[in-house]
């Protein structure tokens, strides 16, 4: 079998070479929408055009001046409420101090926010349906929390770990040097402690935000080397 004769990707059977270009595109779309997603969740969080190290900076190590809450229905949250009437009117309760005594008047602005923040979903553990949840959220904005930041390293090296093995996997059968190989392989293993340790180091200082782009680039890099080059040995390589 060719995993035995290791004579590169080239000499598999063409079922086989359908099947794995198969597998390195769609994994390489997946990885594009990944990158959609980012810029979708984080580039509101400024409230300024495009992706930004100050929307980085802001999304993983706050902001000075503002609360948590108003920092969300300014940024990455606007898009989800129903009117800026709206926003307008959480904000102005929580300058006016907070009081629970006017959430009768304020609840029905969180109505949009409800259907993800109730009780029940309480998606990214946030509350807005009542007045202990919402006055909870009246803290200074100091970015992602570390539950939060501890879920998403969890999901990320979950969901990431694996394609990353496999896209390796598949390469080591290529026909390129071994020592070569090996720093690819190396390096896109280490971009993933890359990618999310950047998030830890933002989280202890905004000035190292920077990082988080960085990290993303180190696995888009990976992610890149190892689908193209694996692709390269499939079709465009000449046979010895």
């Amino acid at each position: 079998m060719f995993w035995q004769e290791m004579k590169g990707l080239q000499k598999i059977p063409m079922g086989f070479k359908l099947g794995l270009t198969a597998f390195l595109v769609i994994a390489g779309i997946g990885y594009l929408l990944g990158f959609a997603n980012i810029y979708l969740t984080y580039s509101p969080v400024d409230q300024k055009p495009g992706l930004s190290i100050t929307d980085i900076r802001i999304a993983f190590y706050g902001q000075a001046g503002t609360t948590k809450l108003e920092s969300a229905l300014a940024g990455s949250m606007k898009q989800y409420l129903a009117s800026d009437a709206d926003g307008k009117k959480i904000t102005e309760w929580i300058r006016a101090g907070t009081k629970e005594s006017d959430f009768a008047g304020v609840k029905k602005a969180f109505t949009s926010c409800d259907a993800c923040h109730s009780r029940e979903a309480k998606v990214a553990d946030v509350v807005t349906e009542d007045y202990a949840g919402a006055s909870a959220l009246v803290v200074r904005d100091s970015g992602k929390s570390i539950p939060r930041l501890v879920a998403l390293s969890h999901t990320h090296v979950l969901a990431t770990l694996p394609v990353i093995f496999l896209l390796c996997l598949v390469f080591s059968f290529s026909r390129f040097p071994d020592a070569f190989k090996g720093v690819v392989i190396l390096f896109s293993f280490a971009s993933i402690v890359a990618d999310i340790g950047s998030w830890w180091l933002a989280k202890a200082s905004g000035a190292l935000a920077i990082l988080v782009l960085l990290g993303g680039i180190c696995l888009a890099i990976s992610f890149l080397a190892l689908i193209l080059l694996s692709l390269y040995d499939i079709w465009l390589r000449k046979s010895d």
